[in-house]
């Protein structure tokens, strides 16, 4: 699976995502009422949230996973609002602009250079809502485009071939 937040990419060789989790909750306030039931007063769509998590190997292919986790932490604690995508065999999906809330990693089986040999993540994204015409603008014109991505894997090479046409 090929992810995209901002610069990072979430790709098989590194550190890619196995979960997405997608939550929605609508905001809503309940009214108190003497002796009655509170009535539910619907105040608007919120905020969608959205969890990527991987586990990845440091030490496997190219190694540069720890490097990447690095950087998300960085923009993480940058508080800025970036593009998130998702490429698979129907197209890409756009989900427009996110902001992390939080990220979250465990590093197990430590070497005796305390190198993990594997590491598990989770990256908690929240729906960015200062977008809008610009947003929608963006989305019209990624909408016109072709994507097209392929994975190759050999017995000693394992590739990834993304494309991008109008």
């Amino acid at each position: 699976m090929l992810m995209a937040w901002g610069p990072f990419r979430f790709t098989v060789p590194n550190y890619s995502v196995e979960t997405i989790r997608r939550t929605i909750q609508p905001r809503v306030e309940a009214q108190p009422v003497i002796r009655a039931t509170p009535p539910v007063h619907r105040l608007g769509p919120g905020n969608e949230a959205i969890v990527l998590e991987s586990t990845f190997h440091p030490r496997h292919l190219n190694g540069r996973g720890l490097a990447q986790l690095a950087g998300v932490r960085q923009a993480v604690n940058a508080l800025t609002p970036m593009m998130l995508a998702h490429i698979n065999g129907a197209g890409i999906n756009i989900f427009g602009v996110w902001i992390a809330t939080s990220i979250e990693d465990e590093q197990t089986l430590l070497d005796t250079a305390g190198t993990p040999q594997a590491v598990t993540t989770s990256l908690n994204l929240m729906q960015y809502g200062g977008g809008g015409a610009r947003g929608a603008a963006l989305s019209a014109v990624l909408g016109a485009a072709n994507f097209g991505a392929s994975l190759t894997a050999g017995p000693l090479s394992l590739g990834v071939r993304v494309g991008i046409g109008f």
